[in-house]
């Protein structure tokens, strides 16, 4: 793969001020291709319950969902150990290393499918510590009609709210401090984008997706990344549950392998 990707200091100030960013065409279309490829052969896998989490079917209006597909699947290895991809998280984190927190496909079908809530990633994730963010890269041309994402810029600022059911049409906004929210412009920014480009943001960024209207899928994988040394918190997840933590471990070793490291 690929070795490089330039990250310019302006982007690098853009995500931190705004905790998200497009970056178009990062993958080669040889990458896509091997990505997309990867992706077919899991969907034909019976996975078990730790890497296809059960989902009724109004959840999978949302979005089909496949989690920690690199430890079922060499090509989504390659993938998601694409350095690439893990070196411009690190610069942008501004972190000396990124590990794996996990990767996950996301699929919005066609049809009946439905928007995801504005939500924020990080209270679903059992870590102490803020910084982690994911890289959500197109695996299909992406647009407001099939459900490209959207963010509401310097929303990380806000830090942690509580999380919501993504199965209702819960309003995220509503659990901001009006002093706060008086601060913020919360008009959408949506990202169209190609296929091969992707965007990243900050585990506390808002961000959304809404239904997708086209006739073909919408796919895309996503991959998460954790700075330096992250504290698992205590709380249940599908990525730790079977790994018996207390809370105060370092989430490191096999699980979360470290993906990019300052030379």
């Amino acid at each position: 793969m690929t070795a490089t990707y330039p990250i310019s200091a302006e982007q690098i100030r853009f995500y931190q001020e705004n905790g998200y960013i497009q970056l178009l065409n990062v993958l080669t279309a040889e990458e896509l291709a091997q990505a997309r490829q990867a992706l077919d052969e899991v969907l034909e896998q019976q996975l078990d319950q730790q890497h296809e989490p059960g989902g009724d079917a109004e959840y999978r209006k949302i979005f089909v969902q496949k989690v920690n597909l690199w430890q079922v699947n060499e090509g989504m290895r390659q993938y998601v150990f694409n350095a690439k991809l893990a070196e411009i998280a690190r610069q942008l984190a501004q972190a000396h290393t990124v590990r794996l927190w996990h990767d996950h496909a996301l699929i919005k079908m066609p049809g009946d499918s439905k928007a995801s809530s504005w939500h924020q990633d990080i209270p679903y994730w059992p870590m102490q510590e803020d910084g982690s963010l994911s890289c959500w890269m197109a695996l299909d041309d992406v647009y407001v009609e099939n459900g490209c994402m959207a963010f509401i810029p310097e929303s990380h600022r806000l830090g942690r709210l509580e999380p919501i059911n993504l199965r209702d049409p819960q309003d995220l906004f509503k659990l901001v401090p009006e002093e706060q929210a008086r601060t913020l412009d919360f008009t959408a920014r949506y990202q169209p984008m190609p296929a091969g480009s992707c965007t990243f943001h900050d585990g506390r960024t808002f961000h959304y997706a809404g239904p997708n209207q086209s006739a073909k899928p919408r796919r895309a994988i996503i991959t998460i990344y954790m700075p330096n040394v992250v504290h698992y918190n205590g709380n249940s997840h599908i990525v730790t549950n079977d790994l018996q933590l207390e809370p105060g471990a370092t989430l490191t070793g096999e699980r979360f392998p470290v993906l990019a490291q300052e030379a």
